[in-house]
């Protein structure tokens, strides 16, 4: 009786066990799909690392500090699985007066390297710096392109499907025999689709989910914040595409009360007449209303 109650511990056991690991690999997945990082190295005037120096990282938009980093003895810090949006980055060193640089915006997939060079003073004193990130990233080896939320909520659209906006990306069109997106000519069937870090491909046609009527599953424009683009040399976490890549993420809540309201409105009468009904002399739209 004692070997069948240790037995079924066991089980239960390891049952547990294999869901915390499961757990685990799920939530590394989706903090890195839908994230950025920043990265950067702490100098003194002399141009020499300083090591040990304290790195706090603010989200302005939310209001979340990130717990504290240390350069390392190069001076290097990285903070990865950091959600989009306006970061704020402050460096200490007993020695030194403090610097502080804000208005970083952070874009999903981005790598941002954001370098600081220490002033000798007092911790009391700050340096502040406001500006907009650089425009080159060397850390970053991938051909994409960034659709920013102002496209994402400003660009018309005909169905509501925020995908169709990979086509401003260049080597992007339409494949003619599918309708699906082609990234360089190959077919659509190759391509990867992700939201915050979660597969967003169906397995049966492996294409977005939510084209085909069989899988309706379809995120709202409005519900999305930005999208990346790539069509060549992306990660190796993006490894299951031949094709191109789209890697989006959701908005998530700020300090600021918003929301979105749209209304859909089409007029049948101004659509183009039915090929078929024309032919039989029908020359006008037949005008359905819909309660």
């Amino acid at each position: 009786m004692r070997n069948s109650r240790g037995r079924i511990v066991h089980a239960w056991a390891f049952c547990l066990v294999v869901l915390l690991l499961l757990f685990g690999f799920s939530t590394a997945a989706f903090a890195q799909g839908g994230t950025g990082t920043l990265t950067g190295t702490i100098t003194d005037p002399k141009g020499l690392a300083v090591p040990d120096a304290k790195v706090s990282i603010l989200n302005m938009d939310t209001g979340i500090d990130r717990p504290p980093l240390s350069t390392t003895d190069s001076g290097l810090y990285t903070a990865p699985y950091l959600q989009p949006g306006r970061y704020q980055v402050s460096v200490s060193k007993e020695g030194f007066q403090t610097y502080i640089q804000k208005d970083l915006l952070l874009q999903v997939g981005q790598t941002l390297t954001i370098d600081a060079q220490l002033t000798v003073g007092t911790t009391a004193a700050q340096i502040t710096v406001i500006g907009e990130a650089p425009l080159i990233e060397p850390d970053r080896t991938e051909v994409s392109q960034t659709v920013s939320q102002n496209q994402v909520a400003g660009l018309p659209l005909v169905a509501r499907r925020w995908e169709n906006f990979t086509l401003l990306t260049p080597a992007v069109s339409t494949d003619g025999t599918s309708g699906l997106t082609s990234f360089r000519g190959i077919s659509g069937l190759y391509n990867g689709n992700s939201v915050d870090g979660a597969n967003n491909t169906q397995a049966f046609f492996s294409e977005a989910r939510g084209r085909a009527i069989i899988v309706a599953y379809v995120y709202s424009p409005d519900s999305i914040r930005e999208f990346e683009v790539s069509s060549s040399n992306y990660s190796a976490e993006f490894g299951q595409a031949a094709g191109g890549t789209v890697n989006a993420v959701t908005r998530s809540g700020t300090n600021n009360l918003h929301g979105d309201l749209f209304w859909n409105l089409r007029y049948p009468s101004l659509n183009a007449l039915d090929p078929i009904g024309e032919s039989r002399g029908i020359l006008t739209q037949t005008v359905h209303q819909h309660n």
